[in-house]
């Protein structure tokens, strides 16, 4: 049976704004000198062997997934959306193309902004996850908490000693306390947003738990490859219809909520989402002062202690100063105490306010 791994693209990672914006979001960027996030998150595939990976993203970051693909060497196709509805539309999406080539494929649903420092770990636990995906389950693979994180949805599992665990609920993003909960009862795990299933099984789950949503995809269950992958007047004049036509809900929301046959693949190999400017401190390399830096060259610490500067052109220097963030790009310079990072959401709401 083909593994396909999908990775959804479409995001525009605001809170890591300016490097982060709406013309090129941070699956573009090399944030942790070891390239691109999107390239990262095809070469972790490779040891797999992919006959051909599948991206659905923006219309507007089109080209530059085609970019990404070409220049890793591998086969791939994209699926533009005309307008984000979420991760459960760009899945029945993706499902829709696959079914069209394969009487049966398995799907590897992967965020294009992640970071994974061990690759070996995360394939094991990949095994484990198609094993269980074999056998007609939703798998996701769920993150062992390291700190009581307020950004991330948690899964509740039932703990067992099988390397495949059901699921209880899934829960939204807590607050502190009740994070702090969580990092103590083994039961609880980081929702990674990586997914795993047959092509058959989740579209069946889509034509049973979210019927509007399989049915308004439709028009393109009767198209060609060709026709799926296109963009053209009349072809997305249809997608368009349809994107319009939907609600934005995850996933999480639609499906695995209320699908019972779903188990959570607990794991530890180094993830991040990369969410936030202090989240990026977990996998960049620190000196003797705390102080990090994607590209060193351009950055200069003097009497400074835990501070971090991503520099897209100038050089950058700090003197005396601790716990803040530098970021320079385009025409924008954020400079934002560590503690703060999650505000820059609201710098990025006053800004299209005054534009």
């Amino acid at each position: 049976m083909k593994v396909i791994p999908v990775i959804l693209a479409g995001g525009a990672g605001v809170r890591l704004w300016p490097l982060s914006r709406d013309d090129k979001p941070k699956q573009f960027h090399n944030l942790t000198g070891e390239g691109t996030l999107i390239e990262q998150t095809i070469k972790r595939l490779l040891p797999h062997n992919p006959e051909m990976y599948l991206i659905v993203t923006s219309i507007r970051y089109e080209a530059e997934c085609i970019k990404e693909l070409n220049l890793a060497g591998v086969n791939g196709a994209i699926l533009s959306e005309p307008c984000a509805r979420n991760t459960a539309a760009a899945i029945i999406y993706g499902a829709t193309y696959l079914e069209r080539i394969y009487d049966e494929s398995i799907m590897i649903i992967l965020p294009s902004d992640h970071y994974i420092k061990e690759n070996n770990k995360f394939l094991d636990t990949l095994n484990i996850a198609l094993e269980q995906a074999m056998d007609d389950k939703l798998v996701t693979i769920g993150i062992k908490p390291t700190y009581p994180e307020t950004g991330y949805g948690y899964i509740k599992a039932c703990i067992s000693n099988d390397s495949a665990l059901p699921v209880e609920r899934f829960i939204e993003k807590p607050d502190i306390e009740t994070a702090r909960k969580y990092i103590i009862d083994e039961n609880y795990f980081w929702n990674s947003g990586i997914f795993v299933w047959k092509t058959s099984t989740i579209i069946k789950n889509f034509k049973e738990l979210m019927p509007q949503l399989y049915n308004a995809f439709k028009p393109l269950r009767n198209m060609s490859l060709q026709q799926l992958e296109s963009n053209e007047k009349d072809i997305w004049k249809i997608k368009d219809k349809i994107f319009n036509s939907i609600d934005s809900i995850s996933i999480d929301h639609g499906i695995l909520e209320k699908e019972v046959n779903k188990v959570v693949v607990p794991a530890s190999f180094g993830w991040s989402d990369l969410g936030s400017w202090d989240s990026i401190d977990d996998v960049l390399d620190q000196d003797e002062d705390n102080n990090r830096s994607p590209d060193n060259k351009r950055v200069v610490f003097v009497d400074s202690k835990n501070c971090s500067v991503f520099t897209d052109n100038k050089r950058v220097a700090l003197v005396g100063v601790n716990n803040l963030v530098v970021v320079e790009s385009g025409n924008d310079i954020l400079v934002m105490e560590k503690s703060n990072c999650q505000k820059v959401r609201e710098v990025v709401e006053i800004i299209k306010k005054k534009e």
